[in-house]
């Protein structure tokens, strides 16, 4: 048997996540190095510190006593972010021969990782001295760091003896922000690890890394407050810096029948669907999943509503056995207005046809609670979404059979525990932070027989398996992928896009498929994308509370200052840019942004701003502008002036995010376009206002706003959000993936949700918009691949 081998490293995690991360705990001393020589000689020295993604390395050169020369490398830093700190850092560093820096804005974990590592090297080179000992004084200290969320910090008690840390307990949850479920993995898995080792350099739970890293900065003020309490240096927190060794020679060998890879929507589906048909065959059910994250749910859990077609016991059940929706119609538009003859029809067929039963099958079988379905967005009018029923959103009269239905997320997190619950009843078995990285591909047999994968540990793990099922969630998390596949004929789309998903979905089990022959299936089109937001954001201003609750969390609606430049930055009556300085689309258009690439540049003269400066947002007193759920802090009110909105502006401009400049021209310059196309797209833009009509794009009139004719001119960059990407793999319907060709089986591997859903698009156009269409591929397409599986298990051993 020849075993293919090779591993992608994903060199980016989400760029939503990286900027819940600033973390506010008292800084420690920093080092300078002695002016007296400690070495006559150069000799460079090597540290490794946890940086927000992993280990960050920095390689320091010393002649004399002296900081030539630093070198940081961190392969899972965000290069905006991350990126950012590993290159300047280093060079304020060796500038001021001293740690005592300034710290990158944004960049706290990756900046503060690069100043732990030269420390270690100049204790090393015996240029620093060596840390004091930890003595604290017993007992429990508050301490907080942020984590995911933007309006509230991770608040931990750390209960601590003269010399270890004894207990750490999360605690006002009652107004903590952070997502129930991912905060819940953090507080299970990483707590532990960080009292078992005495560190808090332990590596943070995949999927979960916001609230770990917010957990971790939490714990790290609550130790400074005890070391100080016994008057100890808070330098002697370096004593819990440590770096905990993983597993290198440890490999261990798992036989199953049915390997499941992903734990999300599809594979929680195909898992449990392989069980049952297992135990419906009368033989052993012999089903194992993993997921390279601490929980399971993926993407999934932070959706809203599954795609279906008259359900059938459903419409008994609630809708006196009437259809909802008329499906031929649907069929009609989605191939040829839609797809435009693109998808494969066959596979749009049997998703039309299946994925009723896979609402019956989630919400009879397997507790989903799910409300009668809804039209999708914009003009769509067939009856499709089936949401997931949380607190905020119950019928009114309705009887779900259980009085308390909380909030969103852990409602749906809910459904999650009853599905993996009858999955492991039925004697399935699921590995959490467990990674797939390359499929075993038997030449001889012309088949996939397995995955390798490693632990968290870093154990090793060769998986062989009668059937493998790919349902790992696209490859959002992974920018050089996107780099790569996101780019066609229709669009120049080739960059990595902002996510606002699980970073965890890498693609790489996509890519080794594809590296052992599979075909693909508009690998190349946008990805999903429902939210924007701007590429930078503020914290400089205070979060204010209001009324209402927030229908995901159930936490009191907010406000802030900090929204500002965002609220003008997704502004819909504004004039948008592109890369190349023009006009890409209706700004006022339901999820047409997406249409100028990655990102864009949002346009304002000086007469936009000081209006906004003297009457602020229009509208009714007491009603608030909307940010976004991407780090967005509430909005702002509306009909009460800004008169800081020109020192907001400036913060955000030093953030270097927003831009100014006397001219058009000068503007263009500092944005990187075209400065004719800038100019020209303006002048028509504001002729355009006059006249009330938009002959490009056919923005409504009410949401056409002159720049007008003076400066300065701003430009606030801002960006488009991606829940997945779309298209991956080639299958046919039984989920089996197809090589290049097309038409011949790839056999014992299928592919299921965001891996194979290009089958139903098209790549001249981005995501359906019936509502609920890849979570219901996620849960149907997952249920066929599950009993397709077997089947074909059953047929050929």
């Amino acid at each position: 048997m020849k075993v293919h081998f090779k591993r992608l490293i994903s060199s980016l995690l989400v760029f939503i996540m990286v900027l819940g991360l600033l973390a506010c705990s008292p800084k420690e001393e920093p080092a300078t190095v002695q002016e007296e020589p400690a070495t006559k000689q150069e000799t460079t020295y090597t540290a490794t510190h946890k940086g927000f993604g992993g280990d960050v390395t920095v390689n320091v050169t010393i002649v004399d006593g002296v900081i030539t020369n630093i070198s940081a490398k961190g392969d899972n830093e965000t290069p905006e972010i991350g990126g950012k700190a590993l290159v300047e850092l280093p060079q304020r560093i060796v500038s001021a021969n001293s740690t005592n820096v300034d710290i990158i804005a944004g960049a706290t974990f990756t900046s503060k990782a690069i100043i732990i590592a030269v420390e270690d090297t100049l204790i090393q080179a015996g240029v620093l001295s060596d840390i004091p000992s930890v003595v604290m004084k017993p007992g429990t200290y508050t301490g907080e760091g942020w984590g995911f969320d933007w309006i509230e910090p991770i608040r931990v008690n750390v209960t601590v003896s003269d010399k270890e840390l004894l207990k750490i307990e999360v605690i006002d949850k009652d107004i903590n922000r952070e997502e129930p479920l991912i905060l819940k993995a953090a507080e299970d898995k990483l707590i532990p690890r960080i009292i078992e080792h005495q560190s808090i350099s332990v590596d943070g739970i995949t999927g979960a890394t916001g609230s770990s890293n917010g957990i971790k900065a939490a714990t790290e003020d609550a130790l400074k407050k005890a070391l100080l309490a016994s008057g100890t240096d808070e330098s002697a927190i370096k004593n819990f810096y440590k770096t905990t060794a993983k597993k290198t020679d440890t490999t261990e060998t798992i036989n199953v029948d049915v390997l499941v890879v992903g734990m999300g929507g599809a594979g929680c589906a195909a898992a449990t669907s392989a069980a049952e048909a297992q135990k419906a065959a009368g033989v052993p059910v012999s089903v194992l999943a993993i997921d390279k994250a601490g929980k399971y749910g993926g993407t999934a859990a932070n959706c809203g509503e599954p795609f279906g077609i008259n359900a059938p016991r459903y419409k008994e059940a609630f809708n006196n056995g009437e259809d909802y929706t008329e499906v031929e119609s649907l069929y009609d538009d989605w191939i040829n207005n839609f797809a435009k003859g693109d998808a494969k029809e066959d596979l749009v067929r049997l998703f039309l046809e299946e994925s009723g039963k896979t609402i019956d099958w989630l919400y009879f079988d397997h507790g989903f609670l799910l409300n009668n379905p809804l039209p999708g967005f914009g003009e769509n009018t067939w009856r499709v979404k089936y949401q997931y029923v949380y607190h905020s959103n119950r019928e009114e009269g309705r009887d779900y059979g259980k009085e308390d239905i909380p909030f969103r997320s852990e409602a749906v997190g809910s459904y999650f525990d009853n599905i993996v619950k009858d999955f492991t009843e039925m004697g399935g078995k699921y590995m959490l932070e467990t990674n797939a990285y390359e499929l075993i591909y038997d030449d001889t047999a012309d088949k996939v027989v397995g995955v390798k994968a490693s632990g968290y540990d870093g154990t090793e793990y060769i998986i062989y398996a009668k059937a493998v099922i790919l349902a790992t969630g696209g490859f959002a998390g992974n920018p050089e992928m996107e780099e790569k596949y996101l780019s066609n004929e229709h669009y120049p789309l080739k960059a990595p896009w902002k996510i606002w998903g699980m970073s965890q979905n890498t693609g790489d089990m996509i890519q080794s498929a594809i590296d052992n022959g599979a075909g693909t299936y508009n690998i190349d089109m946008v990805p999903i994308i429902h939210f924007k937001t701007t590429t930078q954001f503020l914290r400089e201003y205070p979060v204010h509370y209001r009324d209402g609750v927030d229908e995901r969390t159930g936490k009191q609606n907010t406000w802030s200052l900090n929204d500002v430049p965002m609220i003008l930055g997704l502004n819909s009556s504004a004039m948008q840019v592109g890369r190349e300085g023009k006009r890409c689309y209706n700004e006022a258009g339901i999820f047409e942004f997406w249409k100028s690439g990655p990102d864009w540049f949002t346009i304002y003269g000086e007469d936009n701003i000081a209006d906004l400066a003297k009457n602020g947002f229009a509208g009714e007193k007491g009603t608030y502008m909307s940010s976004t759920r991407v780090y967005g802090q509430g909005g702002y009110p509306k009909g009460i002036p800004i008169p800081e909105i020109y020192e907001v502006l400036d913060k955000a401009i030093e953030k270097g995010y927003v831009y100014k400049a006397d001219t058009l021209e000068e503007l263009a310059e500092k944005i990187g376009v075209p400065a004719q196309n800038l100019v020209s797209e303006v002048e028509k833009y504001n002729r355009f206002c006059e006249t009330g009509v938009d002959e490009d794009f056919g923005k409504p009139a009410k949401n056409l706003i002159s720049l007008g004719e003076k400066g300065p001119y701003y430009a606030i960059n801002a960006c488009s959000v991606a829940y997945a990407t779309c298209g991956g793999l080639d299958v046919d319907t039984n989920l089996n993936v197809l090589n290049e060709d097309g038409i011949s089986v790839m056999n014992g591997v299928y592919a299921a949700g965001n891996d194979s859903s290009g089958v139903l698009y098209s790549n001249r156009d981005a995501y359906a918009q019936y509502g609920g269409v890849a979570l219901g591929w996620a849960f149907t397409s997952g249920r066929l691949a599950g009993q397709n599986a077997v089947k074909y298990i059953l047929e050929n051993n």
